[in-house]
């Protein structure tokens, strides 16, 4: 056996990607696997490397299992039932060869959980807004992007300090990439919401304290609360991430300015809102208002109605989807959510409401 390269060295450098990853040398050998492998397969990864890609993965289709002994350029797949430690598993596949280093290859293999199911929201007015696209394609891209991201620490063994900069740039981009992604894939994602009684101040108070360890330097917050609110009917963990996605947005819109002011209210509304919730309840009342608002500039004038849209911002840096993933965490809930511009004070205010649990009626 005559391996003409030199073992890459990747003990340090594919154990902390989340998905299953193979390192495969010339002869079809498992040189490496990281540590996502031993959940994956149930054995070590020492146990794994030295055997031979064929033994470890064992695919239904014996058009991929062939597709392990080959060298013909890559390989990707989706669907593929895959015998694991753990039982058979449907995943996602791709073989891919390592730029300047010969007839090595890195396989990625991403567990399905569910079925492919093409998502859609709604918004307020009944525009339909498909969402699945681009949780779909989210997934799709995350596989050869850990290829990518590994075969980029890999090669910046091989190039030295000359070639660091550029590497460097290709792991960070598909970082951002991938973070990006995720969140796509959170706008798409249609789990299930945990719906009980709950306490919103308990809540605002949860948000705020992962807002400060979250940022070194915060603006006053000023707080205004009924205390004579009963339980409402939410998710509670969907709820802290809306304040705190909504807090953020108020700290970045601030930016540091003198006298920035976040205020967090509650308050009763006897009027209420209402919402439609598609089901024998027919319409439900919404008469808890929670108000998160900042007197920053607000958006401009000519998104503020799309200000909800997912791509929409006005942020530098930002990717146009925490707002979008608000909504339809709050539409999930039953609830409301508004933005509001107050010019006269200078006050940019969203706005949700909220139903109140039996028990508190």
């Amino acid at each position: 056996m005559t391996i003409v390269q030199e073992r890459p060295d990747a003990s340090q450098l594919l154990c902390g990607i989340p998905l299953p990853i193979l390192l495969i040398d010339p002869n079809g050998t498992i040189a490496f696997a990281n540590d996502a492998s031993e959940s994956f397969f149930g054995r070590g990864r020492r146990r794994m490397e030295g055997e031979q890609a064929s033994a470890v993965l064992e695919f239904s289709d014996p058009r991929i299992n062939e597709a392990l002994t080959s060298d013909e350029g890559d390989l990707s797949a989706q669907d593929m039932e895959l015998s694991s430690g753990i039982g058979p598993a449907i995943v996602d596949f791709s073989i891919t060869a390592m730029p300047g280093i010969a007839n090595w290859r890195i396989i990625v293999i991403s567990p399905r959980h569910g079925g492919r199911t093409h998502i859609s929201d709604h918004n307020e007015a009944g525009n339909q807004q498909s969402l699945g696209a681009p949780a779909i394609l989210g997934h799709e891209i995350k596989n050869p992007l850990a290829g990518i991201r590994g075969a980029a620490q890999l090669l910046a063994r091989q190039v030295g300090a000359s070639g660091a900069p550029l590497t460097e740039l290709i792991i960070n981009e598909v970082d951002r990439i991938a973070k990006l992604l995720d969140q796509m894939q959170n706008l798409g994602n249609s789990a299930p919401v945990n719906i009980a009684p709950a306490n919103i101040h308990l809540l605002i108070e949860r948000a705020i304290r992962s807002i400060r360890a979250a940022n070194k330097a915060l603006p006053e917050i000023s707080i205004n609360y009924d205390p004579s609110l009963p339980d409402v009917l939410i998710d509670a963990d969907a709820m802290v991430q809306i304040l705190i996605n909504l807090m953020q947005n108020a700290i970045d819109a601030l930016d540091n300015n003198m006298d920035s002011v976040i205020g967090i209210s509650t308050r009763f509304v006897l009027s209420g809102a209402l919402r439609d919730v598609g089901n024998d309840r027919g319409r439900v009342k919404l008469p808890v208002e929670v108000t998160i608002s900042d007197n920053g500039p607000g958006v401009p004038a000519h998104i503020e109605d799309e200000v909800f849209a997912p791509f929409v911002t006005t942020k530098r840096d930002g990717q146009g989807l925490g707002l979008a993933i608000v909504r339809k965490l709050v539409g999930h809930m039953n609830s409301r959510i508004v933005y509001e511009r107050d010019n006269i004070k200078g006050i940019t205010n969203f706005r949700m409401y909220l139903p109140v649990s039996s028990r508190g009626q």
